[in-house]
């Protein structure tokens, strides 16, 4: 008896074109600088791009927000010089100053301050552009929201709960409404977006329509504050972006707890095999580097209103 091939095609060939794609971006931007953050998108594209240096900014707080000491171990691993910037905590205030007049409204991220930093120190250097490996997070599932979506509302499949739909439909609000807190979005502009949509390719769509735009507005706009052009080779190629996008469910998330699955697969072979597995990377909430500014804590460790009033408060 022969055995009938599937003609769907395993993660571990999509992650073979998802190599084959970053490969060819990253032919574009040889020896380019990097921002190099410590995790497995800008690693990956470094080991690539083999860029003439990558720089990175150290955070307090300890392992929970400080990547300096994993952008280290990638940078050593593939022998590409590093360059780290200390933040002086004198110069936040003008910092985010400077910064938030440079991208011109208020941004939620919270890593405003290191990137003005990061840009400052590459305008003294002379470098006019720099390479950024955002993208993969909106695409592929990069971020901690994505996989606790993707368990809360995966509860259903599990054989054990098929018959309980009703009783957890009480339990659990339509996921829109759950992803809209968690981004911090208006609930009707996720639902548009979720709507009628995979629970995976809807998350994507947000994170892609709504969330990026911030982050590249911040990057962007600070970095035109000093001259410099931002390059993304996962995104600027829209082709390769929606491509990521299209992947299937099983090549972003793996047991629930690894995002950029098939991306993963890339890196384990491309930076130290323990980074490409990591799990307990924070990313964006630069909280400590925040807390400079002495303010109430009420909003706690991921609330953002305070942060956005003080960006209007600037603005006006």
């Amino acid at each position: 008896m022969v055995e009938r091939l599937s003609s769907e095609p395993t993660v571990e060939f999509l992650s073979g074109s998802l190599e084959s794609r970053i490969r060819v971006e990253a032919e574009k931007y040889k020896g380019i600088p990097i921002a190099l953050s410590g995790g497995i998108d800008s690693g990956t594209l470094a080991s690539f791009i083999k860029p003439e240096f990558a720089i990175s900014v150290d955070l307090p707080g300890g392992d929970k927000y400080h990547e300096g000491q994993y952008a280290r171990v990638i940078s050593d691993f593939l022998e590409i010089k590093l360059i780290t910037i200390q933040p002086d905590p004198n110069e936040f205030e003008v910092g985010v100053r400077e910064a938030a007049k440079a991208i011109g409204r208020p941004i939620p991220h919270f890593n405003i301050y290191p990137l003005w930093a990061m840009y400052r120190e590459l305008s003294k250097m002379g470098i006019n552009k720099v390479i950024l490996a955002d993208g993969p997070d909106e695409t592929m599932c990069g971020y901690a929201r994505n996989m606790i979506m993707a368990h809360l509302y995966g509860v259903k499949n599990f054989d054990a709960f098929r018959n309980y739909g009703p009783l957890i439909d009480r339990v659990l609000p339509e996921p829109y409404v759950t992803y809209a807190a968690m981004t911090a979005q208006p609930v009707d502009k996720v639902r548009e977006l979720m709507e009628g949509k995979p629970l995976i390719k809807a998350m994507n769509e947000v994170d892609m329509v709504l969330m990026r735009r911030d982050m590249d507005d911040m990057s962007n706009g600070i970095a035109r504050s000093f001259g410099i052009t931002n390059v993304r080779p996962y995104q600027d190629n829209t082709n390769f972006d929606i491509w990521q996008y299209n992947l299937p469910d099983e090549a972003k998330i793996h047991n629930t707890e690894f995002g950029k699955y098939a991306l993963r697969l890339i890196a384990q072979r491309r930076i130290p095999h323990d980074l490409a597995w990591r799990k307990s990377k924070v990313g964006g909430p630069v909280w400590p580097v925040n807390l400079q500014m002495h303010w109430d804590k009420a909003d706690g460790e991921f609330g953002k209103a305070h942060w956005l009033k003080y960006q209007e408060a600037i603005l006006r």
